[in-house]
């Protein structure tokens, strides 16, 4: 009971430190400071032409006002008169205030703009530096760190940036607010209490709009797993990927009505903020437009008797109008609230990967590894997973021999390559390169002496060359390297032969571009592995990596290949085993742990789990041939 009571207590009203800090920190504010930042010498400069943009309004009133009331005058004795020269000047000066008002908003946009493209790259550039600032990879497997990078590109359905919100900041609240205030400072001159009463209710009004907004805004992103649900089914809806299965399987109608169900989930809670703010904005409109015409009314009755001009009216009438702006800024108000709320997404994203404290990793020595690479007791279990993939693993990769690794699926080669690459650490126990404990040693200085070609290698849409020297950026404009790798992964005639040669796109989404087949692909990757050879690397891992290669062209490659990378540590991965009879040693991995160790004509002598499975292999072939 004692806590319902807390919470029907009324709360305490903020302190003006704590409304400002909470300002200082809110997603506008953040995203304000960033923007001006971003901008260099334009933040300046717009802040100039902002502020001449919000005082020449005020001036083009007073200068019509003038103008009007020298008109009767000029009217009765002509324009050659002192009245007629004065409505003459009057004019003069009115025309080239309004063509400034129509020069410096345009001008100050442009570089608004600019100021706004330059935030959305550079926080762009932020949200790829942080994603790629870990060495592993296993934060990218965190939906909270999943949630947060869709965040980053634009909140919900809207899709409005920190940029876009920048400009409606600058533009929308900040310049028509202060033009507005300007103009309306001049209603002072009509009755002080006309102007305070008509700008206060336009701002309690504007106060419970804003309000509706962030928390639409809030809700927005509260929302993000389904709006990334909503995104995965149109991507399926629109991948030349997926194209086949969807077509084949008959699932599109399927596939368009959960994208509208996700999209549908995710807007109801914006739809609950919306309504609930939506009493309070009628009665917000009918207030301010009930003060709006008793003023109008006041300034209509006293121009009737003669107590103002009608060069005061249309001053104090345009000063009242302008007022109104104050009110007219929900568009602005909208995209400011939804863009600029993936600032905190992106700092908090930031925060997520910043490098732990503590001493700075070591170098590896330049020679590393001289000597064995140990797996002492290592288990390993991905995040939210219950059962450990590596269990207790005792495992020695002799230094320059060739390793092959076999085992039933899942019984973890992968994670085992993994691991050695440093894209995991080991949940428990210790892998060790020349006795030195992998997470002692700076993971980028050990990860450039690996060169792995994965089964789901990137394919990149871009030139062969590219594809290529990816695998050793620092010599990446050797020529003589590249067409080495490519001829020792036999794809060098092939890329000889494209449209552009080596400076094809490797895709048909652009201009000038080529597709290849997966086994050309899969050569490209085993190219880009040996230019990482090229360019230093000494370990080479290779997970499945002639997998889109028939038996006959496997057999080739390999036999060429082992001579290719002698004196090289080289980790084989591969269900074929007449790929894996031909490495110095072979492990069969089991249940996350090592089972059987040795040379091919060891296992098979031995009679266990490898022999029954190369047999079981060979057997099929065998019967194949028997068939045919």
């Amino acid at each position: 009971m004692a806590d319902v009571a807390a919470g029907l207590r009324p709360r305490e009203p903020l302190k003006p430190k704590q409304i400002l800090r909470r300002w200082w920190t809110s997603p506008v504010s953040l995203c304000l400071r960033m923007g001006l930042r971003a901008g260099g010498w334009r933040t300046p400069l717009a802040g100039v032409l902002l502020l001449l943009g919000a005082g020449l309004p005020a001036l083009e009133m007073v200068a019509l006002g003038v103008l009007v009331s020298s008109l009767p005058a000029t009217i009765h004795a002509g324009f050659s008169s002192a009245a007629g020269q004065k409505t003459i000047q009057a004019l003069a000066f009115w025309g080239a205030l309004m063509v400034l008002l129509q020069i410096i908003p345009r001008i100050r946009t442009a570089i608004v703009t600019a100021m706004g493209w330059r935030l959305d790259s550079a926080l762009r550039q932020r949200t790829m530096a942080a994603v790629n600032r870990p060495w592993g990879i296993a934060h990218l497997e965190d939906p909270k760190v999943a949630a947060l990078i869709s965040q980053t590109g634009g909140i919900g359905v809207t899709g409005y940036t920190p940029g876009t919100a920048l400009n409606q900041l600058i533009n929308m609240r900040i310049g028509v607010t202060l033009s507005a205030l300007i103009s309306g400072a001049l209603l002072i001159g009509y009755h002080w209490w006309a102007a305070l009463l008509l700008v206060g209710s336009l701002y309690a009004f504007n106060g419970v709009r804003r309000g509706s907004y962030t928390r639409m805004a809030g809700a927005v992103v509260g929302q993000t797993p389904g709006v990334m649900r909503a995104e995965y089914f149109r991507n399926l809806a629109l991948s030349p990927g997926s194209a086949k299965d969807v077509r084949l399987l008959g699932i599109g109608d399927w596939i368009i009505g959960r994208l509208r169900a996700e999209w549908q989930g995710g807007l109801a809670e914006r739809q609950k903020a919306e309504g609930q703010a939506f009493p309070l904005t009628i009665a917000g409109s009918v207030v301010v437009t009930g003060v709006s015409g008793l003023i109008f009314g006041l300034l209509a009755r006293d121009a009737a008797t003669g107590a103002i001009g009608m060069g005061a009216l249309v001053v104090y009438l345009r000063a009242a109008s302008s007022l109104g702006a104050l009110g007219q800024s929900g568009a602005a108000d909208s995209i400011i609230a939804h863009g600029s709320a993936a600032v905190p997404a992106i700092l908090e994203l930031e925060r997520r990967t910043a490098p732990p404290p503590g001493p700075a990793l070591a170098s590896l020595p330049p020679s590393a590894p001289a000597r064995d690479i140990r797996f002492e007791r290592v288990s390993f279990t991905y995040a939210g997973a219950a059962t450990p993939v590596l269990k207790d693993l005792n495992l020695t990769i002799p230094t320059g021999q060739s390793m092959a690794l076999v085992g039933l699926n899942g019984a973890g080669k992968t994670t085992l390559v993994k691991l050695l690459a440093r894209l995991y650490d080991p949940t428990s126990g210790a892998i060790l390169v020349d006795g030195i404990d992998l997470r002692d040693a700076d993971p980028k200085d050990w990860q450039k002496r690996i060169a792995a070609i994965f089964q789901d290698f990137l394919k990149y849409g871009l030139p062969a060359r590219d594809n290529i020297g990816f695998g050793g950026l620092a010599m990446a404009g050797d020529q003589a390297a590249l067409e080495r790798a490519a001829a020792k992964a036999g794809v060098l005639e092939r890329i000889q032969g494209l449209p552009a040669g080596w400076d094809t796109p490797l895709s048909r989404h652009f201009t000038g571009g080529a597709d290849l087949s997966g086994g050309e692909w899969q050569r490209i990757g085993l190219a880009r592995a040996l230019f990482a050879v090229e360019a230093g690397a000494s370990v080479l891992i290779l997970d499945e990596p002639t997998a889109n290669l028939d038996v006959r062209a496997e057999a080739e490659l390999y036999d060429r290949f082992l001579d290719m990378t002698k004196g090289l540590t080289t980790l084989l991965i591969s269900h074929r085993f007449s790929t894996v009879r031909r490495a110095d040693r072979i492990c069969v991995l089991e249940d996350g742990a090592v089972l059987e160790l040795g040379t091919h004509d060891e296992l098979m002598a031995k009679g266990g789990r490898y022999a029954e499975m190369f047999t079981l292999q060979s057997q099929r072939f065998v019967d194949a041939g028997a068939s045919a």
